[in-house]
């Protein structure tokens, strides 16, 4: 039976930084005590490869185009637009980030057949005709 310290110290995530060991001829210790430049900072790069992707997990990159709109137009009209007109890979990237962080998927059809998505107040309508990122003015009942 393996104890819990030889499973975190020699095969676990701190088996990198285990020094004076050598590792099939490559060595990994200089000397006693002592780890290499080299897969000192292979360690840290890897550590902060996880905490970027970490990070990148917590991010609202596909909505934060349509929150600025929304916001624009909170300022300038006091309340939440209800409608904003949006081209289908920026309404995908809405709908997959509600997928991604488990939130309420809306999807219904207006009076003209058009897909609409319920983001936050406002309704992202569909439009298959415009160029990729397209993101229109937001507006009101017309």
């Amino acid at each position: 039976m393996i104890d819990r310290r030889q499973v975190l110290t020699m095969g676990g995530l701190l088996g990198a930084l285990v020094p004076g060991t050598e590792v099939a001829g490559e060595g990994v210790g200089n000397g006693v005590g002592q780890m290499s430049d080299r897969y000192a900072q292979d360690a840290v790069n890897a550590i902060k490869a996880i905490s970027t992707a970490i990070i990148a997990q917590q991010s609202f990159d596909a909505i934060q185009p349509i929150r600025s709109r929304q916001l624009e137009f909170l300022r300038g009209q006091g309340k939440f637009p209800e409608f904003i007109d949006v081209s289908p890979d920026v309404w995908m990237g809405a709908y997959d980030w509600h997928i991604r962080f488990q939130q309420p998927v809306t999807v219904a059809r207006d009076a003209l057949g058009r897909y609409t998505l319920t983001l936050g107040f406002t309704l992202l309508i569909l439009r298959p005709d415009v160029l990729p990122g397209f993101i229109s003015a937001p507006y009101d009942n017309r």
